[in-house]
């Protein structure tokens, strides 16, 4: 299958996925997968069951913001089973479709959560996780997405969070850089390259910075006490 082709197939079967709900209560009759082996119709059902629960948490699911973020590392795992099966089975792309299509709906129906959960060391073979950013890397992170929101004119209540958030990360960030043995000017310093280094990325330079690693910083404010 072209890749031109398969890339099409697999944004089309993302979108697909969006649309199913945690709590799916009726089911369409099921696709033919009697050529597919075992492995492969597990790689699939982890692979929707995976985008089903990324879904999820982007709309503040409590149970799907339990796992791990999955928005980025669920795709790629998508797109990964998706051209390994198309291309082992020389099936076609709405073949393809049908199949993730139907198994987001039968993942959502039989509890995607909990199929995600068993499918995470899968996961974490073939789409390794990034080391989680520290509270450093977070201030970086969220002060620069505020500031850039702010840049804008009004920054709206998402940038007035994140500067909130930013702030409530400084004094983890401070206590890991004394750690460090930094001292007060090298403390800012590392802030203001952390800042850059997040600024550089948001705005399309280099940089690895994603979702996952966004909602990771938010979820460490959520766990950081307020300061007093």
């Amino acid at each position: 299958m072209a890749g031109t082709t398969m890339a099409k197939l697999l944004k089309t079967c993302v979108l697909a996925l969006g649309g199913c709900a945690l709590g799916a209560a009726s089911l369409p009759a099921a696709p033919d997968t009697a050529a597919l082996t075992d492995r492969q119709r597990h790689d699939i059902r982890c692979a929707a069951a995976f985008a089903v629960v990324s879904v999820a948490q982007t709309s503040g699911d409590a149970t799907a913001l339990a796992l791990p973020p999955l928005g980025i590392r669920g795709k790629r795992y998508l797109g990964q089973i998706g051209a390994a099966v198309a291309a082992q089975t020389g099936l076609s792309g709405e073949a393809m479709h049908a199949m993730f299509d139907d198994a987001a709906r039968r993942a959502a129906h039989d509890g995607a959560p909990a199929i995600a959960t068993a499918c995470l060391p899968d996961l974490d073979v073939a789409v390794p996780p990034r080391p989680a950013p520290d509270a450093i890397a977070c201030v970086g992170l969220l002060g620069a997405y505020a500031e850039v929101l702010a840049g804008r004119g009004d920054p709206g209540a998402l940038g007035r969070t994140l500067a909130e958030e930013a702030a409530r990360l400084m004094p983890a960030a401070k206590a890991l850089m004394v750690k460090q043995g930094l001292d007060s000017a090298a403390q800012a310093a590392t802030i203001g390259q952390a800042r850059e280094t997040a600024r550089a990325a948001l705005s399309g330079g280099p940089g690895e910075i994603d979702a996952d690693a966004f909602a990771q910083c938010r979820r460490l404010t959520a766990s950081t006490p307020a300061p007093r």
